[in-house]
């Protein structure tokens, strides 16, 4: 090669490094751009290409990141832009323990999640909405609340009723209805906050009716007239029964004795026979005649009574009086003693 090929050589050389470096240079230039990093009210500008490490390019700025710091990236139409999040200490008591969490601007909701912390459902209680701004120094304050509830089976014991029944004896009882028992739910509901019980609810729910066991009590033969207690002073022919003064102006002492009859059963001056209407002789004691009727031995005592009916054992004086009950068993009872009978008036 001459001389002058050689220096046409190197002068193409010369050209096309001069063409690669301009290449490079204009590559390299469309990759760079303004970034504005911010924390707080510090800004600086950097020039960078848009691959670079947001790390590096606050490090670049003369700014760095503590360890639970964050950055936001966001573009203006001149620059691209960091924006530092510093962080910063919240309180959460959660449950009733304390913890100090760090966050960054956000939500609520957001700090918890990050910070591992269960979030409230719908029975919990806290002290702010979920969607609220965090702020330095806040207290979340979570009370977690929890429904427990319990049903059990329980007996409805039956009630006892008694019933008066005219048709049986006086002094007898039966049972017409058996007693059942009946069930019910019993639920109870425990309102438990961070554990503890705040509140407790009771609620019952039957589920079988108690059928109340009826008892009848007889009242046949039972009268409305007993005796009392009662004095008497002869000399001024005056019975004081139950309290009260009744003159008398005779005494009639005798045989008595003591019947009853089917119901229905009329008396000889056409009366239903019951308590208190006794057959006597009429020549003797007329009917309609008020009388106070009591035995002999003091152990009965009649009461009150009206001469209404008559009978043979009366009308041949075998008997002074014959006295009206309403069941056997009690004329069984009186038999036949000595009575004396007071004719009231």
């Amino acid at each position: 090669m001459d001389k002058a090929g050689f220096i046409r050589s190197r002068k193409g050389a010369s050209m096309f490094l001069a063409a690669a470096c301009l290449i490079s240079f204009t590559f390299i230039s469309s990759n760079l751009s303004a970034v504005e990093v911010i924390d707080g009210n510090n800004k600086q500008t950097v020039i960078s290409t848009k691959a670079s490490n947001k790390v590096g390019i606050i490090n670049q700025a003369g700014f760095a990141l503590a360890e639970d710091d964050s950055y936001a990236v966001s573009a203006s139409d001149e620059s691209d832009i960091i924006k530092i999040l510093r962080a910063f200490d919240i309180t959460v008591v959660d449950g009733g323990v304390e913890k100090v969490i760090s966050a960054v601007d956000g939500s609520v909701e957001s700090a918890l999640t990050n910070a591992g912390i269960e979030l409230p459902d719908a029975d919990d209680e806290i002290n702010c909405a979920l969607t609220d701004n965090v702020t330095e120094n806040m207290v979340v304050d979570i009370d977690r609340v929890e429904y427990v509830t319990s049903t059990v089976t329980k007996a409805v014991k039956y009630k006892t009723v008694t019933k008066k029944d005219s048709t049986l004896a006086s002094g007898k009882t039966k049972v017409s209805v058996e007693g059942v028992n009946g069930t019910k739910e019993v639920t109870t509901t425990k309102k438990l906050v961070n554990g503890k019980v705040v509140d407790t609810k009771v609620t019952e729910k039957v589920v079988k009716k108690a059928v109340d066991k009826v008892v009848l009590k007889g009242t046949k033969g039972s009268s409305s007239n007993k005796g009392g207690k009662y004095t008497v002073n002869t000399g001024s022919k005056t019975l004081v029964i139950n309290g009260k003064t009744v003159k008398y102006s005779k005494v009639l002492t005798g045989s008595g004795t003591a019947y009853t009859a089917p119901k229905g059963a009329k008396t000889a001056t056409g009366k239903p026979a019951q308590v208190g209407l006794v057959a006597v002789n009429p020549k003797i004691i007329p009917y309609g005649t008020k009388l106070y009727i009591v035995s002999a031995d003091g152990k009965y005592n009649y009461g009150y009574a009206i001469a209404a009916d008559t009978g043979s054992a009366l009308r041949n004086g075998s008997a002074l009086v014959d006295l009206y009950y309403n069941t056997e068993r009690e004329c069984v009872q009186f038999g036949r003693r000595q009575v004396k009978v007071y004719i009231l008036g």
